[in-house]
């Protein structure tokens, strides 16, 4: 396994932070501070919010400082397109194909992400919750062997990833389990119409969150 560079973990550091919310739009970013946390110097940390900075999560002003990016409402449509046309894809690749085996693995993993609705002080939670659905969408990518197609697309998309942080916090959230279980069932014994009927519903939703999010953070969001 290669060794990742200083840039890379700043990089990547930062990005988790950004997405989980741990650090929201507005906050101000200082490289030195960071770098001390990170226990890097100052170069790679500038390089990594560079970095940030190309792909839309931070903003870098000279005469106002680096801050974390608001949402592209814009941006989030282009990235919620893309993953819903990749993984129809998926999906219907392995329609009518699942084994025994693999539809239990689907129905745990459905179980797991209901179990955990129903403790709202579990360690974790959220994340847990967000890793659970990242791995019930990743499945039909494994099925297919092209799970590093889920990841590097996982990888790139900014700001839809942030709005499934919000999703935790509202209705939407509350579908999930429902919406997977549907998915699930068309793949089981639907047509490529259903499939796509029922993945399209289940993302669409995040337009829910949106409105959500925006009533209560307005300032987090922008449609440039």
């Amino acid at each position: 396994m290669a060794v990742r560079s200083a840039r890379e973990v700043a990089y990547e550091t930062i990005r988790s932070r950004i997405i989980t919310m741990e650090l929201k739009p507005g906050d101000e970013l200082n490289d030195r501070e960071l770098a001390q946390e990170l226990g890097i110097s100052r170069t790679p940390m500038r390089e990594a919010l560079i970095m940030l900075n190309i792909a839309h999560m931070v903003t870098i002003k000279p005469q106002s400082g680096t801050h974390v990016a608001p949402i592209d409402l814009k941006l989030m449509e282009m990235e919620q397109f893309s993953r819903f046309t990749l993984e129809k894809e998926m999906l219907n690749r392995i329609r009518g194909t699942l084994t025994p085996e693999q539809e239990e693995a689907y129905r745990f993993n459905i179980e797991s992400y209901r179990q955990l609705e129903r403790e709202p002080g579990a360690e974790r939670r959220e994340i847990r919750m967000l890793d659970l659905d990242n791995a019930f969408h990743r499945m039909a990518f494994t099925l297919c062997g092209m799970e590093e197609h889920f990841d590097h697309m996982l990888s790139t998309f900014q700001h839809i990833e942030r709005l499934r942080k919000f999703s935790l916090q509202t209705d939407e959230n509350k579908s999930v389990c429902a919406a997977h279980t549907r998915i699930l069932e068309a793949v089981l014994h639907g047509s490529e119409e259903d499939v796509s009927r029922a993945l399209s519903d289940h993302l669409n939703r995040y337009r829910l969150s949106v409105e959500q999010a925006r009533q209560r953070h307005p300032d987090y969001f922008t449609e440039e």
